[in-house]
């Protein structure tokens, strides 16, 4: 039987601690209590919003209608397969893949909120993304409360996007990825390259536990931890843009740092130098700023609402804009 908490306040769920309430919460620790509640907003004929961690959401009001808390947990291995509980910890999924010798996630350790929640933006870091890992996923339809399998190429993933992004209509279950046994590691990306050959560490012949370990370090080192200093990391997404688009911002900005993708004609364009450019680093306004470690990452200190948050993310926005003539678009989900 589950339980359902009326009225309650959702500052524990968000990184940000913004202090909003759900009109009805429920945390769930099974397929079997997910399709319960479901149940119950469709009977009351409310709206059903999905929460993992919380870390890469901003609230910025009372939400009226259900809450769903994805609290799914279990790891289980077939060869070289893996079953995940939407409600297994990310990072504590990658540290567990290295323990069974299955690799592939080293890239992505140390990101934030749960297994479940990883396909949503189709996570990436360091010349990876979830989606080349992704075999499928089961979700329950909220309209229906039908269970499902949904496959990789259903997910419809692109940068720091899929599905899920764009329809509002599924509850991830669990999630089955294809690792390897092989110990192959992906040391292409530069300040990955650049931290292991500091370390005195081949980058061709690196293993996943030193990639794991260099990947790990280099994050604490950029990133402000959001249980110290409230944030959902990365508040904007990079640029990927066409070559001649690149030329055209090049102009504009020497210098301009950016990366060709591999997979097609496009290249990568970190926002994070377009905003320490334009003197934001640092920067605070009211009891909101942007970090001084990094450029992207936007922070509420105490006694900080959402309404500032988002007048300083819009502020920086249009200040980009203004300069460079480029739209910038705001990674986390805005309730």
């Amino acid at each position: 039987m589950i339980e359902i908490k009326q009225n309650y306040s959702l500052k524990e769920q968000n990184t940000f601690m913004f202090d909003h309430k759900a009109e009805f919460f429920c945390e769930v620790h099974s397929v079997e209590e997910s399709h319960e509640f479901v149940d119950y907003c469709l009977n009351k004929n409310i709206p059903l919003k999905i929460l993992g961690e919380g870390t890469n959401i901003v609230l910025t009001r009372d939400i009226e209608g259900g809450v769903l808390k994805i609290s799914i947990p279990g790891r289980n291995i077939n060869r070289n397969e893996v079953d995940l509980g939407a409600g297994e910890n990310w990072n504590e999924t990658v540290l567990w893949s290295l323990e069974n010798q299955l690799f592939g996630l080293e890239n992505l350790s140390l990101i934030p909120g749960t297994a479940g929640a990883a396909p949503v933006q189709n996570i990436g870091a360091y010349g990876e993304e979830i989606s080349s890992k992704l075999v499928s996923i089961e979700a329950i339809n909220i309209k229906t409360n039908e269970l499902i399998s949904i496959t990789n190429k259903e997910c419809k993933f692109s940068y720091r996007e899929s599905i899920f992004k764009k329809q509002d209509d599924w509850i991830i279950t669990s999630i089955k990825l294809k690792l390897s046994n092989e110990p192959k590691v992906n040391t292409s990306y530069n300040s990955l390259k650049t931290y292991l050959i500091k370390d005195d560490i081949n980058p061709d012949c690196a293993t996943p536990y030193q990639v794991c370990r260099a990947v790990t370090s280099i994050r604490n080192q950029i990133l402000p931890d959001y249980k110290e200093e409230p944030n959902v990391g990365s508040f904007f997404k990079n640029l990927i843009l066409d070559e001649e688009t690149l030329n055209k911002l090049k102009k504009k900005n020497i210098n301009l740092p950016h990366f060709k993708n591999p997979k097609d004609l496009t290249y990568k364009v970190p926002v994070a130098s377009l905003i320490e450019k334009a003197g934001w680093k640092g920067k605070k306004q009211g009891n909101v700023r942007v970090s001084e470690k990094h450029a992207l990452v936007l922070i509420a200190d105490k006694g900080s609402n959402s309404k500032q948050l988002i007048k300083l993310s819009s502020d920086i926005a249009k200040d980009i804009y203004y300069k460079t003539q480029v739209k910038l678009e705001i990674e986390p989900k805005i309730f």
